[in-house]
């Protein structure tokens, strides 16, 4: 009997001793699993620019673009100096930065495979390595135009207090103009107005503008949604090509913000979600 009592106290004393140790195994948290799915949320949508990137950095197509885009300038600035009308002026040309003279897709790249969102800390570390290449053709447009008598000035939306290494990496890709003078970064607002405004100010006369997005062309569309946008172009349709020459860029631009208001505002899974909807597909039937 005694030993019967010993064995029932001891599988007793068993019973108690695991189900302690059950009860100190943690369940999965909702927190956890919110984290979860965001870090899933910004894999995808970070690897959704992809196949851009790979455009950019490999295909032919994207080279012949930016070549034909800048050959259009060289035209057009030859007409320019052609005119008797323009024989005492001075004359500028105004190019955007990224995506215009200087090719971050190396950047974009890194962000894609180690799923990464935009961030100022990570683009800042980017524009200090300088290792930006030169967008095909950018070069040799800046060389002829100022070997045409044209002044170019660069008017960019990176911080100003990234101007020193953004000229550096424009003397490594052997760009004219690389200076102080030339290079406007952004201080309070992305809009270009005021900044165009300060050449102006000086007695030039803006006859040319290169970037990759349409706000750097007119101010009019600054932050406007994608169908004010389209619309913009048809109005100025005659000016691209010659006053206007606009870059390709698949990754970036005023054309995702410009899908919705608010766009910065939604969460990543709905920026995704709203990137499937604006795109209209086929419903297969």
């Amino acid at each position: 009997m005694k030993k019967k009592i010993l064995l029932i106290a001891a599988l007793l004393a068993l019973g108690t001793a695991c189900t302690a140790i059950k009860t100190r195994v943690p369940e999965p948290t909702t927190k956890i699993s919110m984290i979860s799915n965001e870090n899933h949320d910004i894999a995808k949508f970070a690897n959704q620019s992809i196949l851009g990137t790979v455009w950019v950095r490999d295909s032919g197509e994207y080279r012949a673009l930016t070549h034909q885009a800048y050959n259009s300038g060289k035209f057009y600035l030859k007409e320019i100096v052609k005119d008797p009308q323009n024989k005492d002026k001075k004359l500028a040309i105004v190019l955007d930065l990224d995506e215009t003279v200087l090719d971050n897709s190396a950047f974009a790249a890194w962000q894609a495979v180690n799923n990464k969102l935009f961030s100022p800390k990570d683009w800042a570390r980017w524009v200090n390595a300088k290792q930006a290449t030169e967008v095909p053709g950018s070069v040799d447009f800046v060389k002829t135009a100022r070997d045409l008598g044209f002044e170019v000035f660069y008017v960019s939306n990176r911080n100003a207090d990234l101007t020193v290494p953004t000229i550096k990496n424009l003397k490594n890709i052997g760009a004219p103009f690389a200076d102080e003078e030339h290079v406007l970064g952004k201080t309070t607002t992305s809009n270009k107005a005021s900044r165009l405004k300060s050449i102006e100010d000086k007695g030039y006369t803006i006859v040319l503008l290169g970037g990759d997005n349409l706000d750097d062309f007119d101010s009019a569309v600054h932050r406007k949604l994608n169908i004010d946008r389209r619309n913009h172009v048809e109005d100025m349709k005659d000016s691209y090509g010659t006053k206007f020459i606009v870059l390709p860029n698949p990754e970036y631009g005023g054309f995702d913000s410009g899908i919705v208001d608010g766009y910065y505002q939604l969460s990543t899974s709905e920026k995704i979600e709203i990137r499937k909807e604006v795109i209209k597909p086929w419903d297969g039937k």
